[in-house]
């Protein structure tokens, strides 16, 4: 089977024209995860007071920079008079519906008709680049549609003001009816009408002016560039953006918007109970099979008692490493170093993959015990190591749960051996 064509792409922060059909002249470049890509956003080049970066994320890994009205005619070149007679009739409709548009200015307009389903000149883009990963990974995929990586624009919006005939392509609505603008950090930029697209117009005029070489792709990533984020783990992905604060209950601030959030809330929890429930299913199928393998295992390493309580309340990754070099670091394979920083992947792991009342729920602990277990045979930790070590993490992690919570501790040996500091 082919490698996705993304994959053929250098890894950030290196640029590369590629496929034209996907990613038109903008030059493009890959991460390995949406979790690199939020740390790709850590880098120098996209924290510079100076030179202040804006994002688009869109879900479709073949998008193109393109604007509602510009969609409806080929090449995307948008007739004058079509675009000044849509925005006269928007005027006279709004007419006794609600906001008086007739004193403000087009852009403005434009602006107000957008968020309300008006097709318009206008393309959305927001100061922070995890609003555009949320908009990037917010749908499911289309069934049936083959779709590998998903996509976030990045284009430097102080670069673009300081050409003085690019100034006006970037447009930040003042006006206070616009609650979404100002939740999703939004702004627009608007393709002058007759021109063919937002891309080109930026490129022929940079082009021109000799600001930048065209057939370097570098050159032309200091203003425009776009990366692809495989498409994996999107819930995953947009769980870690909740806890950001990022969903659509803030982005969305109105009843539409708390819909959306309530409705997909619900949604995870049955997938999670669904996963949890089938995953339980499979290792209980998979036991016997375990078990015989395990019995043609050296004998696992024995293991140090437990610490039950953690005093802080919080399990820290030195507590985390301190446990697996109980377990793992005896035989000399895993050095001090590499369990310390297995540590707080695993803490990661717990946050995403554990539910609020996991310690409840058999198919729930299972899951999490897998998930451990997963992870440590992914780093080529023997398989009963792996059973034995996976078991202590999950009674670790309970047993803080129930401390946390009040709880009476359920498992074997329920009395605290001690306290962990």
């Amino acid at each position: 089977m082919t490698d996705p064509y993304f994959r053929s792409l250098p890894l950030f922060p290196t640029y590369a024209i590629g496929d034209v059909s996907i990613d038109g002249l903008v030059p493009a470049c890959r991460v390995e995860s949406w979790e690199t890509f939020i740390e790709a956003m850590r880098s120098p080049d996209h924290n510079k007071a100076k030179g202040e970066i804006v994002y688009r994320g869109q879900a479709g890994s073949n998008w193109h920079l393109s604007s509602t009205l510009a969609r409806l005619f080929d090449g995307g070149a948008v007739p004058a008079e079509h675009q000044a007679s849509l925005l006269s009739q928007f005027r006279l409709a709004m007419r006794g519906r609600g906001l008086d548009v007739s004193n403000l200015d087009e852009q403005e307009i434009w602006a107000f008709g957008q968020h309300h389903g008006l097709r318009t000149p206008l393309i959305d883009w927001t100061k922070s680049p995890y609003v555009a990963l949320f908009f990037a990974f917010d749908e499911p995929d289309v069934e049936g549609v083959v779709n590998p990586s998903r996509a976030v624009f990045c284009l430097n919006m102080t670069a673009i003001r300081a050409d003085e005939s690019l100034s006006e392509i970037i447009f930040e609505p003042t006006h206070h009816e616009n609650a979404r603008l100002v939740n999703q950090a939004g702004l627009f930029t608007i393709t002058p009408s007759g021109r063919d697209n937002l891309v080109s117009a930026i490129l022929n005029e940079l082009t021109e002016n000799q600001v930048i070489d065209p057939s370097d792709p570098m050159d032309v990533a200091r203003f425009i560039a776009k990366i692809h984020i495989p498409n994996d783990h999107r819930i995953e992905c947009l769980n870690t953006l909740r806890k950001m604060n990022i969903h659509h209950a803030n982005l969305f601030p109105d009843p539409g918007g708390a819909s959306k959030y309530c409705n997909d809330w619900l949604t995870r929890v049955i997938e999670e109970e669904r996963r949890g429930e089938l995953e339980a299913q499979i290792l209980e199928l998979r036991r016997p099979q375990m078990q015989a393998e395990e019995q043609k295992q050296p004998e696992a390493i024995s293991a140090p008692p437990v610490p039950r309580v953690v005093a802080n309340g919080e399990i820290s990754a030195d507590v985390i490493t301190g446990l697996l070099q109980g377990t793992l670091g005896h035989g000399g394979e895993f050095s001090a170093e590499l369990l310390a920083g297995w540590a707080p992947k695993i803490i990661n792991l717990y946050e995403r993959a554990a539910g609020t009342d996991w310690p409840e729920r058999d198919a729930a602990r299972a899951n999490l015990k897998l998930e451990f277990r997963k992870f440590l045979l992914s780093n080529s930790v023997n398989k009963s190591v792996a059973e034995t070590c996976a078991l202590h993490l999950l009674e670790l992690f309970e047993a803080n749960w129930r401390k946390i919570h009040n709880r009476p501790y359920s498992l074997q040996d329920a009395e605290p051996s001690g306290e962990a500091t």
